[in-house]
């Protein structure tokens, strides 16, 4: 059985611990080393957090059997549209409902502060495996983005949809 809470400022090293474990997880086979380890950096240092915060960003933490084993969040992104930039599980905690319910918990939060109807959005790495839980949960590719960062790593990913 597992619990998904909204994440508090005192939660912030466990999502950092999560990610740790997880992200190199999620991307190996996918990325380098080097490139995880950018990304890592760059999205969890202390002032990335701080931003993404004052952005309105949102986390949930699911916690199975006393342990904290995944981490979802949203922002807005504009008046009808909101973006997930994260969705992690431990593998060893995957295939056992918990991504599904992180997912949801994020469409409830969406849905409790804009009833209207908008749209979520999430990017994939388009060799990730992880588009395929996307798409068998109602979500579709609407379109390609390349980032480029300042350290020269190009990044492809699939932007995927799901109408609320």
């Amino acid at each position: 059985m597992f619990t998904i809470r909204q994440a508090q400022l005192c939660d912030l090293s466990a999502i950092k611990e999560l990610a740790a474990i997880t992200v190199p997880q999620a991307f190996a086979g996918v990325l380098t080393t080097e490139q995880i380890d950018y990304l890592e950096d760059l999205s969890y240092s202390q002032s990335a957090v701080d931003i993404s915060l004052a952005a309105g960003q949102i986390f949930f933490i699911a916690t199975a059997d006393g342990e904290d084993c995944g981490y979802a969040c949203v922002q807005p992104e504009g008046p009808d549209l909101f973006h997930m930039p994260k969705i992690y599980v431990l593998s060893r905690k995957q295939h056992q409902g918990i991504g599904s319910a992180l997912l949801e918990k994020i469409v409830a939060h969406i849905k409790a502060i804009h009833p209207a109807p908008c749209v979520l959005e999430v990017n994939v790495n388009r060799h990730n495996q992880a588009i395929d839980f996307y798409l068998k949960r109602g979500f579709d590719k609407v379109r390609e983005r390349t980032i480029t960062f300042e350290n020269g790593f190009t990044l492809i990913q699939d932007v995927l949809q799901r109408q609320l």
